[in-house]
């Protein structure tokens, strides 16, 4: 194969090499923010949990406050009872009093209930923080281990692309120019034949032209539908064949 083609073929292998890298440096900040989201609904989920507790001890409150207020209402009522003058006064009073009674049964009742729903979310508090906690542990690890895997891949990185700089530094101007535009426009540059067929456009080359890569590699080709590079893979029975005709 052509020196300088063969570079250009380097640098492809490279640049594949790289492209995949920086997929996976791009995907490692994503997966920490997948992480975190997780997280964050975790937390999420206990904080809901510590609102209705909340709710509910500011209902306990009220209930505690409104029988406070019927219990003053029933002192209020009862005082009227040395000035009242008749049976009927009297039997009214107590009637009040009966029916703000039977008010405060029904408030401290309520108060029960919450008390109840109150006793039984705050019994999953500690189990909840407990989870919480063991998973924002893991979190930070998962963290710590995503950051320097980045750190690792960035290495990486940068390694390879210098190495590619020096690579692309050795190969003639024009044809590293061709390439870079190649690269860019088309994802892929250089490209092997199949038989006549070029395998980046899949078109079928000029007969001429195919002879040429494969009895004349170290010449410039390129196709004339895609202008990409073009070279020759030989398989082992060619190879064989190659050596045996060298050999005779």
């Amino acid at each position: 194969m052509n020196p300088q083609l063969q570079k250009l073929v380097s640098v492809q292998q490279m640049d594949n090499e790289i492209g995949e890298i920086q997929e996976m440096a791009d995907l490692i900040p994503k997966q920490v923010v997948a992480g975190e989201k997780e997280l964050e609904g975790k937390k999420s989920a206990l904080n809901a949990l510590q609102r209705e507790i909340e709710e509910l001890k500011k209902k306990r409150k009220q209930c505690e406050q409104d029988v406070q207020a019927e219990q003053d209402r029933i002192a209020k009522t009862k005082a009227k009872l040395p000035t009242v003058k008749t049976n009927k006064e009297y039997s009214a009073i107590l009637t009040e009093v009966d029916a703000i009674k039977s008010k405060i049964d029904g408030i401290e009742e309520k108060e029960l209930e919450v008390m109840e729903a109150l006793e039984e979310k705050e019994a999953q508090i500690p189990d909840l923080e407990k989870e919480f906690n063991g998973e924002c542990q893991k979190f930070d690890e998962y963290k710590k281990k995503k950051e320097e895997e980045l750190k690792r891949t960035q290495a990486e990185l940068q390694g390879l692309e210098a190495k590619r700089q020096e690579a692309m530094e050795s190969v003639d101007a024009r044809m590293a120019a061709h390439y870079e535009k190649l690269r860019k426009a088309r994802g892929v540059a250089v490209v092997h034949i199949e038989g006549e067929v070029c395998q980046g456009c899949h078109q079928q080359i000029q007969p001429q032209v195919a002879l040429e890569v494969r009895t004349s590699p170290d010449k410039i080709h390129q196709c004339q539908f895609c202008d990409r590079y073009l070279y020759f893979i030989p398989k082992p029975e060619e190879e064989t064949e190659t050596e045996t005709a060298v050999s005779k």
